[in-house]
């Protein structure tokens, strides 16, 4: 699939609370991210540990997780060790020491460790998003990491929710955002995330100029594309997989 739109996490921290997108009596439904590097040559063993440490502590539910392998972009080779889709509440009363959580982890896992890297907060904006389940039945998912212009998330916003309707008549991708809660100068503060089965598909066209201007219009799929040039600073993107 031929990127469709450049988009994914923007850093504006004086306007976090812009991204607070869903109903205050309903929890947020947060992600947690943290990149790990095993030691060389030591791929299998660390994927095996953690998918046991995994099955033990964090099987289903609140306090699920998983293990994705980074297979294209800057941190190709690191693997992305998932938590959630959860609640912050789960984040507070997810197992620790006195569960032999943290103990169990040491002993099994970080041996196998060469390095770990940022860890990470993402709140799923379900308002912008279109075709969350399809993401965990897919094989692989891309994700794009920009930073913004300062005061744009308002335009940003008005491009999501024509891309999310584009994606919705399309009905053969998702189309994925999250906030970040965290300002980083390093990393960005919206995430975009699509999925796709095989890297064939990946690399072609998948007809979303197509579907943009059938609903929007002749032209308003370079208009569009302007416009987020406009309000954009740069990007970052890797290729996942999701580790079975």
């Amino acid at each position: 699939m031929k990127k469709s739109i450049t988009i994914a996490f923007v850093a504006v921290l004086f306007i976090s609370n812009a991204f607070a997108q869903t109903s205050e009596d309903k929890p947020t439904t947060v992600v947690e991210t943290m990149y790990i590097l095993p030691k060389r040559g030591m791929d299998d063993k660390f994927e095996a540990a953690v998918k046991a440490h995994d099955l033990k502590y964090h099987p289903e539910g609140p306090y699920k997780a998983g293990l994705r392998k980074v297979e294209y972009g800057e941190k190709a080779g690191w693997y992305v060790w998932v938590f959630g889709p959860t609640t912050y509440s789960a984040i507070d009363t997810r197992p620790a020491k006195e569960a032999g959580h943290d103990d169990d982890w040491t002993k099994t896992v970080d041996p196998l460790v060469e390095e770990y890297g940022a860890t990470k907060l993402s709140d799923y904006n379900p308002d912008l998003s279109y075709g969350f389940d399809k993401l965990s039945k897919s094989k692989y998912y891309e994700v794009w990491s920009v930073e913004l212009k300062r005061g744009q998330y308002y335009r940003f916003k008005a491009i999501a929710e024509k891309l999310k309707k584009t994606y919705e008549t399309m009905g053969t991708s998702s189309f994925v955002i999250f906030n970040s809660p965290l300002h980083s100068k390093d990393g960005g503060d919206i995430g975009m995330l699509w999925s796709f089965n095989s890297y064939d598909e990946w690399s072609k066209d998948m007809g979303a100029k197509k579907a943009y201007e059938k609903l929007y219009g002749e032209g308003s799929w370079q208009n569009m594309l302007d416009e987020w040039l406009d309000v954009s600073v740069d990007y970052n993107s890797e290729i996942r997989s999701f580790v079975k």
